[in-house]
């Protein structure tokens, strides 16, 4: 069977393919006797009638639902033709029609013919050779194109692989660019579905522009009256420009996964909300006076016609040549003014100023949108993180120069492919999701606490790092591999908890933080154990000698009790970090007794160790004394509750002893409650400042004859027991030092009684 081609769909046959795929699933309408075997075969109710029957659903296979996700995608930036279902079938032989190709997803405009092969799987894998399927593609390619040309000549040719939850080996990407096939990953497909629903249609001119960037686009008129100028350095023209001949040529460099391989990218993703706003502002008949601003790509630079001037003006007048490319011009400012014109009536007709650097360095356009944004709407932290490996990644200032190469190794950590954590973590513009939801900042925090830096005082070494070499490219190619292998060992014996996400306590924000840091603990333990230089040279024995340590790490993790799973998992606020890792390192300490250290040890004896049931007897025993002494004292007062105690004080105890008393009837129990039972550490420090209460009755209870303390230092001390007492009832864990302020005071209050 030859090609198919009635099973190619536009205009409305398109758009009623494009209803059926971007449903959930199939469809049903049952009546009420079948509604619970459908259920038992997998359907759910979507919607359910008043005579019982229902309108049913069957979620659709993992393939077909990728295969549908990657469809709509082209469908919604327009493209005119595509496969109406999942037949459609392409002759790739002249000899041999009937030898055909069938094509997940084809997507067919006035310029481009894009082939799209799609493959997935329901748990993510990063092991699989496509060495036979690359094969197959490249093999059938020129036979695909030569067909299709038949119905649809003159267009540009790209064939797209589209995986989802595969992650290519770098031997497969490259037998992949070798073909001359893009890869589109689990990210490039998610960043192109997040531009479409921004930017709708206009979202093609992003894609083309990545597909065939540098290659010529027909028709294009690229001649435009321009001024000619110098600034900073930089030849710069300035003119006016019809948003749709701009749109074509201008690629956005955000800072995606996606656009990796264009580093450094600076870009927001655009927002949907204030594109719609803009586009309703343009359609209105509103304009910009404000310049777009872009850097041009023309590696044999632009050419300029003078217009014939007597002038003495710097600037010149004259026709600019813009390079009729793809990906030809990238948008530092104005991405927003820029496509708010996309699907307007006015993108042909209305005209943006724009001021066009030419051949700018990427650092310097990144150095021009933070200088650009500083006053406008904030970079995003995790944005402004990234930037900064671009600009300070050779910065004389030593100390910005590691702050750079800590945010490299963190940036590769999640976008390097061959990396554990490839896909975790939240990078550049990428949103936060169940997967990816460990954050730059809190790797940064754990990675700069380990030894392997160098330490900085007046942009000189003040103490040597472990792994460092002063020079970027050589410490982050030292580091990085070190990091990534050790988290590849802990991948590997907590398989089923790594793949949890925030689901479970591994692959999260405080577990990583207390994991690296570990990780740098286990190299300092290394380290003195062999008696090795405080700076390593031979950085594959360090690692054979860590490697057993980091296994012994991975059995703690798998074995960690489920409460410091709890502590770990919900630790909050600026301390979370230091309670992830010292969590633990305790467990780890518990399992393995060799990892100890001196500030290890010393933090076991000040918060690890129970006091609490002795703190806990020598707390009730003050409370029992000073009460009983002042007690003593006021008793000998027939109107000391009117006398010697505070208003407000006296009216609470009342009302404690009378909602006392009702909870005591209800359980059955009569019996007379004493104002001093309702008395706490507190209140005798509003008792001791009523008043001539201090000088008359307290002072010579409350005051150690030894310490010889005022009035302010004593309330301290009453103050601390509340601390301590509160803690104890809700079963936190009481320190050393807390503990042996506690038994002081006891000591002095009680002592051999």
């Amino acid at each position: 069977m030859a090609t198919n081609w009635d099973h190619l769909a536009s205009g409305e046959a398109l758009a009623e393919a494009a209803a059926i795929r971007s449903k959930d699933g199939v469809e049903e309408k049952v009546s009420a006797e079948l509604v619970a075997s459908k259920e038992a075969q997998g359907w759910t109710v979507k919607k359910t009638y008043k005579n019982g029957s229902a309108l049913m659903v069957l979620p659709k296979k993992i393939g077909d639902a990728f295969e549908d996700e990657v469809w709509m995608i082209f469908y919604k930036m327009g493209f005119t033709v595509m496969n109406a279902d999942r037949h459609f079938k392409l002759s790739y032989s002249e000899e041999y029609p009937d030898l055909t190709k069938q094509l997940d997803v084809i997507a067919i405009d006035d310029e481009t013919c894009l082939f799209i092969e799609c493959k997935e799987t329901e748990k993510f894998e990063r092991n699989k050779s496509w060495l036979q399927e690359i094969a197959e593609m490249e093999s059938k390619y020129k036979g695909l194109i030569r067909e299709i040309s038949k119905e649809y000549p003159g267009r540009k040719f790209k064939y797209i692989f589209a995986t989802k939850n595969y992650v290519l080996g770098s031997q497969d990407r490259d037998r992949l660019s070798n073909a001359k096939i893009a890869y589109f990953d689990d990210e490039t497909v998610s960043y192109y579905k997040a531009l479409v629903e921004h930017l709708g249609s206009a979202a093609r001119y992003q894609l083309l522009g990545n597909l065939f960037a540098h290659q010529t686009i027909k028709g294009m008129d690229e001649k435009i009256p321009a001024i000619e100028g110098k600034m900073g350095g930089y030849t710069y023209y300035s003119f006016l420009i019809e948003p749709e001949r701009l749109l074509k040529i201008s690629y956005i460099l955000h800072r995606t996964n996606a656009n990796h391989d264009l580093m450094p990218t600076y870009q927001r993703l655009i927002k949907k909300d204030r594109l719609k706003k803009i586009r309703e502002f343009v359609n209105n008949g509103g304009y910009f006076p404000n310049s777009l601003i872009i850097s041009i790509d023309a590696k044999n630079g632009l050419r300029f016609d003078r217009a014939s001037q007597n002038t003495s003006s710097v600037s010149r007048i004259g026709t600019l040549y813009l390079p009729k490319e793809y990906q030809s011009a990238y948008v530092i400012d104005g991405q927003h003014r820029l496509y708010g014109y996309s699907e307007s009536k006015f993108a042909s007709t209305n005209t943006v100023p724009v001021v066009a650097f030419v051949n700018m360095d990427k650092d310097e356009q990144v150095r021009m949108f933070m200088d650009i944004n500083e006053n406008q709407k904030a970079v995003s932290k995790s944005l402004r993180n990234t930037l900064i490996i671009d600009l300070n990644w050779d910065s004389p200032d030593l100390a910005k120069r590691k702050e750079a190469v800590i945010l490299h190794i963190c940036q590769k950590l999640g976008e390097d492919k061959d990396s554990p954590l490839y896909g975790r973590v939240v990078t550049g513009e990428n949103t936060v999701t169940d997967r990816r939801c460990i954050t730059i900042e809190y790797l940064k925090n754990a990675i700069e606490k380990t030894s392997f830096f160098n330490k900085y005082k007046k942009n000189e070494i003040s103490e040597h790092g472990v792994l460092d070499r002063t020079e970027s490219k050589e410490t982050a190619e030292i580091i990085y591999p070190f990091i990534r292998k050790s988290l590849d060992v802990i991948e590997q014996f907590c398989q089923e908890e790594w793949e949890k996400g925030s689901a479970g306590y591994l692959t999260i924000n405080n577990m990583m933080v207390a994991v690296i840091r570990i990780i740098g603990d286990i190299v300092d333990l290394v380290i003195k154990k062999y008696n090795l230089p405080s700076v390593i040279y031979d950085v594959d024995d360090l690692w054979n000698k860590c490697e057993d340590w980091i296994v012994s790490l991975a059995d703690t993790i798998n074995n960690l009790p489920i409460e410091r799973r709890n502590d770990i998992k919900t630790a909050k606020g600026g301390s979370a970090k230091e309670t992830s890792w010292r969590t633990l390192q305790v467990a780890f300490n518990h399992n393995n007794s060799e990892f100890i250290n001196d500030d290890l040890e010393k933090y076991i004896n000040e918060y690890c160790v129970d006091y609490n049931p002795e703190a806990s007897e020598f707390v009730s025993k003050i409370k029992q004394k000073i009460i009983s002494c002042v007690k003593e004292k006021f008793i000998v007062n027939d109107n000391w509750q009117n006398e010697l105690i505070p208003e407000d004080l006296a009216l609470r105890v009342s009302k404690d002893i009378a909602a006392l008393k009702v909870r005591n009837s209800r359980n059955g129990v009569e019996r007379d409650i004493e104002f001093w039972e309702m008395i706490g550490f507190d209140d005798i420090g509003k008792i001791a400042c009523y008043k001539s209460n201090w000088t008359l009755f307290l002072r010579d209870i409350l005051v150690n004859p030894n310490d010889q303390k005022n009035r302010a230092e004593t309330l301290e001390w009453l103050k601390s027991m509340t601390y301590s007492e509160s803690r104890i009832s809700n079963g936190k864990q009481v320190t050393r030092t807390e503990f042996k302020r506690i038994k002081e005071i006891y000591d002095w209050l009680i002592g051999t009684e």
